[in-house]
Order: structure tokens, then C-alpha cells, then sequence
């Protein structure tokens, strides 16, 4: 509600900037008589110049912020293994692909008899 007033006193603002626009525009027109469509053509002129410096600068900023973004950096990582087999041992495919996951990984199975040792470890935390 308070939006659709807002807008209908903006809409009332900008009728009666336009109907003093108009009764100057008539004033102006009365006292230059001839020369008035002269002046008008000539503060038109001027006004279009200036909106289009205003947008041919815009749109070369959008150009260069455009162009900058899209440019893609060539820069060539490479990446080394992660694991290096020093040992005489060979590693089957699932173990190195499970040492390359780091030594943070944690491995998640669980042991047997995990449900008796919870029961135990719970019944001793009660006592």
C-alpha cells in the first residue's frame, strides 16, 4: 500500500513538472516568436551531444570490464603425484588409490562385534 502511494504522489510530481514544462515551453514561445524554433532546435541539439557522450562512455566502460573478464589467464599448473613408491613393494590399484586420498582420510568400516563394544562402552559410562 504504501509502494502504490508512493508511486501515485511520484506520478503527481511528474505531471506537474511536465504542465510547468509545458506552460514555459508556450511563455517562451510567445515572447521569441520566430527565433524560438531556433533556440528550442539548438537546446535539443545540445542535449542529444550530451546523452550520447554520456552513453558512449558507458558503453566503453562496459567494453573494458566486458573484455577483462573474459580474458583467461594461460597459467600452467603441474601437478606432481601425491604418493611416490620408495619401497620395493607394489601397490595393487585400490591401495593407491586409497593412499592418495592423504593422510586425513579415515576409513570407514566398522570393526566386528562393534555393537557388543558400544553396549559395553555405554554400560561401563552408566556406572
Amino acid at each position: 500500500m504504501r509502494i502504490k502511494d508512493e508511486i501515485k504522489f511520484l506520478h503527481a510530481k511528474k505531471q506537474q513538472l511536465n504542465y510547468q514544462i509545458y506552460h514555459l515551453h508556450l511563455t517562451l514561445a510567445n515572447t521569441w516568436n520566430n527565433t524560438w524554433q531556433y533556440i528550442s532546435h539548438t537546446i535539443e541539439s545540445k542535449l542529444q551531444n550530451e546523452i550520447q557522450k554520456k552513453y558512449q562512455n558507458l558503453d566503453k566502460k562496459l567494453k573494458r570490464l566486458s573484455q577483462a573478464q573474459t580474458i583467461q589467464p594461460e597459467l600452467k599448473h603441474e601437478s606432481y603425484p601425491r604418493v611416490i613408491n620408495n619401497t620395493n613393494i607394489p601397490f595393487t590399484q585400490s591401495e593407491m588409490t586409497l593412499l592418495q586420498k592423504g593422510l586425513k582420510y579415515n576409513l570407514h568400516t566398522k570393526r566386528e562385534n562393534w555393537i557388543q563394544n558400544l553396549a559395553l562402552e555405554a554400560e561401563t559410562a552408566i556406572q
